[in-house]
C-alpha cells in the first residue's frame, strides 16, 4: 500500500519551527492534520519539545488535535525527566575532569541548552559531547573511570580510536548516560581541523557553577553544517534551531564560518549543507553564505538524480550505507583524493594504527 504524503504536516511543522504563525494557522485552516504523521515527523526531527513549548507559548496548542497536544507534552515532560538525571551525571563528570585537572570544551547540546533556550526542557540531549586536548586524554579517561563511566567491549573500543575521532563512554545508570569524548571534530584525513585552534578561540561556559570551555559562536556554526554533512543530510533538526539562534545574535558574522569552512577544507560538504538548510530553513542562512560556499556544478549535477521534493529532505534515501558512501565521495574536497580514502575507509578496521591514547602525552 502506497504511504500517504506527509508534506501538509511537514510544512506544519516547519511553520512552527519558524514561528510563521500566520502560515501555521492558514494551513490548519485549510486541512487538519493526521495527529500520527505530525508526530512522527516532530520525533524524526527531533524537535518535539520545542514544538510544545512554541505552540504553547503562541497559544496554538488548543488548535492543534487533542492527540498532538497531549503527546507532545508527555514527550516533553519525559524530556524534562531524561535533561535532569543527564544533567546530574554531567555534574558529576564534570567535577571529577576539573579535579583532574582537565577543562573540557562543550559540544552543542551541553553549551546550548544553557544559552539558547527559555528552559532546560526544551531541547533533547542523547548524550554529552566533550572535545578534550589530546595531551590530557589518559586523564580524563582515567578520571572518568573512577567515577563510573564504563568502558565499550575491546572490539568496540578498538574501532573508535582506529576510526573515528570520539570514543564514547557509557555509565550505567540507571538511566545510561553516554559521555562522548572527543579528540577532534572529524576524522583525521578527511578535514583539515586544528584542535589546537578551537581551544585557541575558546570561550568560557559556566554549567550548574562549573567553569568550562565552549566553542567560538563561528566555529560552532562551521561545526554544526560539517555535523549536517556527517549525518547525511538528516532530518535532525534540532541543530538547525541551534544554528538559527547562534546566526542571530548581534555580531555575527557568516564571512568568519566562511573563513572557517576553506581552513578545514569543508566547503563542499558544508556547502551541501547550507543548500539543504536554505531549501528548508530561506529565511535562515543569507544568500551570500551559499554564494561564499558555493557547491561546484558538477556535484549538483552528480548528485541531482538523488534529489528529493519532500520539504524536509534534500536527498533520496539518505540512511542507505552505498549512498552515504556516494555522497560522501562526491563532496570530498579534493576528488583527486576519493581512490585513496575509500581504500583508507577498507583497510582502517583490519589494519592496526596508532590510536590517540598511544600518541598522547602520559
Amino acid at each position: 500500500m502506497r504511504q500517504m504524503s506527509d508534506h501538509h504536516e511537514s510544512r506544519l511543522l516547519l511553520a512552527v519551527l519558524q514561528g510563521r504563525w500566520e502560515h501555521f494557522d492558514r494551513l490548519l485552516d485549510e486541512r487538519a492534520p493526521e495527529p500520527s504523521a505530525l508526530l512522527r515527523l516532530a520525533r524524526e526531527c527531533d524537535v518535539f519539545p520545542y514544538v510544545h513549548a512554541r505552540l504553547a507559548e503562541s497559544g496554538r496548542l488548543p488548535a492543534c488535535p487533542a492527540e498532538v497536544a497531549e503527546t507532545l507534552a508527555a514527550w516533553r515532560h519525559k524530556t524534562r525527566i531524561d535533561n535532569l538525571v543527564l544533567l546530574d551525571r554531567t555534574e558529576a563528570g564534570l567535577d571529577a575532569l576539573l579535579a583532574a585537572g582537565v577543562v573540557p570544551l562543550a559540544l552543542k547540546g551541553l553549551d546550548l541548552l544553557h544559552r539558547a533556550y527559555g528552559s532546560f526542557d526544551e531541547r533533547t540531549l542523547d548524550d554529552v559531547d566533550l572535545l578534550i586536548r589530546h595531551e590530557d586524554l589518559h586523564a580524563c579517561l582515567d578520571a572518568l573511570a573512577r567515577a563510573g563511566w564504563g568502558d565499550l567491549p575491546q572490539d568496540q573500543r578498538d574501532h573508535y580510536l582506529r576510526s573515528s575521532h570520539h570514543l564514547p563512554l557509557p555509565h550505567p545508570g540507571p538511566p545510561q548516560v553516554d559521555f562522548e569524548i572527543h579528540w577532534n571534530l572529524a576524522q583525521t584525513g578527511r578535514f583539515r581541523i586544528a584542535p589546537e585552534g578551537l581551544f585557541e578561540r575558546a570561550q568560557p561556559l559556566t554549567v550548574s557553577g562549573r567553569q568550562i570551555l565552549r566553542m567560538d559562536d563561528h566555529d560552532l556554526v562551521a561545526h554544526l553544517l560539517l555535523h549536517h554533512f556527517t549525518h547525511y543530510f538528516d532530518r535532525r533538526m534540532k541543530w538547525s534551531v541551534d544554528m538559527h539562534w547562534l546566526v542571530s545574535r548581534p555580531g555575527f558574522d557568516w564571512g568568519r564560518v566562511c573563513e572557517r569552512l576553506h581552513e578545514w577544507g569543508a566547503t563542499a560538504a558544508s556547502g551541501m549543507s547550507i543548500k539543504h538548510l536554505r531549501k528548508v530553513f530561506p529565511d535562515w542562512i543569507p544568500a551570500s553564505a551559499e554564494r561564499e560556499v558555493p557547491v561546484a556544478a558538477w556535484r549538483n549535477i552528480l548528485t541531482a538524480p538523488l534529489r528529493s521534493s519532500h520539504p524536509l529532505d534534500m536527498f533520496l534515501a539518505s540512511r542507505n550505507r552505498r549512498i552515504q558512501l556516494y555522497l560522501a565521495a562526491v563532496l570530498m574536497e579534493n576528488p583527486l583524493a576519493v581512490p585513496g580514502w575509500l581504500i583508507h575507509r577498507i583497510r582502517r578496521d583490519r589494519q592496526p594504527e596508532l590510536s590517540p591514547l598511544e600518541t598522547s602525552k602520559e
